[in-house]
């Protein structure tokens, strides 16, 4: 301890990274034998350590091919139950009871439309038809047959 009090920082720090040093190098000298006594196990334990490390990987291996397995089968029953169902599924049947008050609307208007004329002035869209149609002159074929008429029915009478 007396040496250390007359010693400057440097000086002391030089010291310490000596004896640092010292301690380093017996420890990486000392490195290989400890390698190799704690690695120098019997016969015996490598062999158990192999058959460990096989029974692990084979364990690994029946897992997957589990795995697998279960998986197709899964698959398998999705793909039944899927196919029952899409097949023995029952045809929906619109009920004429129950009407759609929407459709019943939209085949109003679409009834509306393509008549041309509002529902409210249909009886006086009728009445114009008629008056129209009997201020139309008569095509000359149409009259013609109907002469021809009369003149049979006055023939048969005389």
């Amino acid at each position: 301890m007396q040496l250390t009090r007359h010693l400057s920082n440097e000086e002391l720090g030089e010291v310490i990274f000596a004896s640092d040093q010292r301690r380093l190098q017996r420890t990486l000298d000392a490195l290989p034998e400890w390698s190799r006594t704690a690695t120098e196990y019997p016969e015996a334990f490598w062999e158990r350590q192999q058959a460990d490390i096989k029974k692990r990987i084979d364990a690994v291996q029946q897992r997957s091919s589990m795995r697998t397995a279960t998986a197709w089968a899964s698959a398998f029953a999705v793909v039944l139950l899927a196919t029952f169902l899409l097949r023995s599924s029952p045809t929906p049947r619109p009920s004429s009871a129950q009407s759609d008050p929407d459709q019943e609307l939209l085949v109003a208007v679409e009834q509306s439309v393509q008549s041309g004329v509002p529902r409210a002035l249909e009886p006086a869209a009728l009445l114009a038809d008629e008056i129209n149609s009997s201020s139309r002159p008569i095509p000359t074929s149409h009259r013609a047959y109907k002469e021809k008429q009369n003149e049979r029915l006055r023939n048969k009478d005389q």
